[in-house]
């Protein structure tokens, strides 16, 4: 959906220092920010279906399963407006659910 590189590097940003996990080998905070990825672009799917009119939304399936990240990028831009707002609002619910859980 989202371009993972893109979503690592915006959680990265001070996402490690954040929960004081500056200790972790590079390998393991990879490890975290592939599993927390994950789960940021799963809340994605579900905020951009319920942003989507009804007939954009086949459209979207669609180009998410062609894979193309540049044409569903610039079709999501198109159809949300506040989409990076979204993708903010995300990573900063992500990092304080689990900074409420560390």
């Amino acid at each position: 959906m989202l371009n993972q590189n893109i979503l690592q590097d915006a959680l990265k940003q001070n996402f490690v220092k954040v929960l004081g996990l500056d200790d972790l080998s590079e390998e393991k905070k990879l490890a975290l920010m592939e599993k927390i990825t994950g789960i940021i672009q799963k809340r994605m799917v579900i905020r951009i279906t319920n942003e989507l009119k009804d007939e954009d939304k086949d459209e979207f399936i669609k180009m998410s399963e062609e894979k193309n990240q540049d044409v569903l990028a610039s079709f999501l831009q198109t159809k949300i407006p506040n989409l990076n707002e979204i993708i903010t609002e995300e990573i900063t619910n992500i990092k304080q659910e689990l900074l409420l859980n560390k």
